[in-house]
């Protein structure tokens, strides 16, 4: 698509949204959003907006977000936040309402210092919506489970869930600003419905967050864990009450495939046509437009996206695939884990005793011992634990499920992976490698079926085409030293959302140039060819490792006698995934493991 036809196009989705938005006002309108119900005198108990048993209610009503307090509101109750934590000095006010398809939620904020100055979206000024859907407390986020954040420029990020279900204006307004946010749902709401909530109103002064107001969460510790949300019950829909028109989901998704690169593409005419298709059906600024009329431009999109053919240039690029759904679940053959101790030295002259946890695939069977495993370690973040990833013996996170699905369905061969803790020993990442292949390596592989034929270090380097190493954040850093100090012993490395601290913390940034001459000096003073090691990297472009590890990675790829880059294993032997808009969460990471690990052990 020329570059003049796109910025038509752009242009014409603002008019869009602003007529689509106007039409939602006109009162009289077929299915229009201002006439949908009144919320009516608040339910008796609920005068501060909570009811009796301590709830946030929301009433019928389906308001116009677009950025302008819509009248539907001026009956509704609005909650003050329970808690302020650290130094917070702005205040805020949180309203409720619901309809057929959706939760929204208005915030007023007053704040007389506006900031979104930080590269860390929840440093910003900001509303961070948090959903429990299904309202069963669980830990872990599962598919009923979100975390939305939407900051004072309208600009949003997402920790948990699909952006699509997501919907936001945002306006500066004397003393402070206001957010509009639409969370669709994805089962039918009803009155009494009850789901877990949490909203907290970040507040910001230059470059950094300076407290948070809580509706429910004293702990600050809700982001990682749904039973610290609070509750939410719907109420107010009487007999003939309607929601709405929904223009929402399509303008998303306009705003969505606008955003696409069309010069990655060969029939970048099917896209632009369909949406010119709909500019003439003009179902968004017509008064009589129906939501089945507003579905169906929605399917003609969606179906013109999927006929897209990438250009082999293009197609040469790694690009971000979300987890499908039904990965997420249980599946009917789940692996097991195993937990090990062990001892390592410590900085002190003395012994820590350590834990790891081990996954073994479905139908692995320890007494057949002519069935060898691949075997991939897997390092998490600063502050957390073994674990973290999978859980420990008994249990069943996300990364588990999803791995035993893509055994179960022939994506992957069935592999081990190690979850080691970083915490003890010698307690750094650019000495991590030392207790990795002098302890955990040995311990791991001669317990198991796997490749290596003794813990002799002549034998660890004979099986490193079965090893691989990979970590999050400090477990990104540490896979870095790890390709560093041992590349006789891995030959796959999955660095995920942290840059190589080998020249100065954040050297990935500061220095690009310099760490990826010094990571291709490590290649090729070892002996190795390009064919014989790779590197699979990947973050978000709103995680708070990007600015460092994108120009890293950049320089890396100008090296192409150490790393030659292509999305295909048998061409290079080195990627990098950026998920669009994703942040510093293990959300993401997971789906980036799953596009990686089909590549591993090839």
């Amino acid at each position: 698509m020329k570059r003049r036809t796109k910025l038509f196009l752009q242009s014409l989705m603002m008019m869009l949204i602003g007529v689509s938005l106007a039409f939602a006002n006109v009162p009289g309108a077929g299915a229009e959003v201002a006439a949908a119900p009144n919320p009516g005198k608040p339910a008796p108990g609920d005068k501060s907006g909570f009811d009796a048993q301590g709830r946030m209610v929301a009433h019928f009503g389906s308001p116009v977000i677009d950025g302008n307090i819509d009248k539907v509101w001026t009956k509704v109750q609005a909650v003050t936040p329970k808690f302020a934590l650290d130094q917070v000095e702005a205040s805020a006010g949180f309203k409720a309402l619901w309809d057929d398809r959706a939760l929204y939620i208005l915030v007023e904020v007053k704040d007389k210092q506006l900031s979104f100055e930080s590269v860390t979206p929840y440093m910003q000024d900001s509303l961070e919506i948090f959903l429990d859907e299904n309202h069963d407390k669980t830990q872990e986020y599962g598919l009923d489970d979100l975390h939305f954040r939407v900051n004072v420029e309208n600009a949003q990020s997402v920790d948990n869930g699909k952006v699509e279900r997501f919907y936001t204006a945002a306006k500066r307004v004397d003393g402070g600003y206001i957010i509009e946010a639409r969370v669709a749902l994805q089962s039918k709401p009803e009155n009494g419905k009850v789901m877990g909530l949490e909203l907290q109103m970040n507040d910001a002064k230059d470059a950094n967050r300076i407290g948070t107001l809580n509706l429910f969460d004293a702990t600050g510790s809700a982001w990682n864990d749904t039973s610290k949300f609070g509750e939410i019950v719907l109420t107010g829909k009487t007999k003939g009450d309607v929601s709405g028109v929904n223009p929402y989901d399509l303008l998303n998704l306009m705003k969505s495939t606008l955003d696409l690169d069309f010069t990655l593409y060969k029939n970048p005419d099917v896209v632009t046509e369909a949406l010119m298709r709909v500019v003439a059906a003009n179902v968004l600024n017509d008064k009589k437009a129906t939501q089945p009329q507003i579905d169906a431009q929605y399917a003609a999109i969606q179906a013109a996206v999927s006929k897209l053919e990438m250009t082999e240039e293009a197609a040469n690029e790694k690009y971000f695939k979300e987890v499908p759904d039904a990965y997420r679940t249980e599946s009917d053959k789940p692996g097991t884990i195993e937990s090990l101790t062990y001892q390592t030295p410590n900085l002190s002259g003395g012994m820590d005793e350590k834990k790891l946890n081990v996954y073994l695939p479905h139908g692995y069977d320890a007494s057949d011992s002519s069935k060898k495993y691949n075997v991939l370690y897997l390092m998490h973040g600063g502050g957390e634990n073994e674990n973290l990833i999978f859980g420990g013996p008994g249990q069943s996170k996300e990364l588990k499920r999803i791995i035993d699905h893509m055994i179960a369905n022939g994506d992957i061969e069935p592999m081990i992976v190690v979850t080691p803790t970083f915490y003890g020993g010698k307690n750094d990442t650019a000495l991590f490698h030392e207790e990795l292949i002098q302890t955990i390596v040995p311990l791991v592989e001669t317990r198991y079926h796997t490749y290596a034929k003794s813990s002799s270090l002549d034998d660890l380097k004979a099986s490193r085409a079965h090893r691989a190493f990979g970590g999050f954040s400090m477990g990104s850093v540490t896979t870095w030293y790890t390709f560093i100090h041992n590349l006789d012993y891995f030959k796959y490395y999955l660095p995920l959302s942290g840059d190589s601290w080998i020249l100065g913390q954040g050297g990935g940034g500061s220095k690009p140039k310099e760490t990826a001459e010094y990571l291709a000096k490590v290649a090729k003073d070892a002996g190795y060819q390009p064919q014989e090691y790779f590197i699979f990297s990947a973050t978000g472009s709103l995680d708070i490792a990007y600015p460092n590890l994108k120009p890293q990675i950049d320089a890396m790829k100008q090296l192409t006698d150490a790393f030659i880059y292509s999305s295909d294993p048998a061409k290079g032997n080195f990627y990098f995934i950026v998920g669009d808009g994703g942040t510093h969460a293990w959300n993401w990471v997971n789906q980036y493991i799953y596009d990686i690990l089909p590549d591993l052990f090839q």
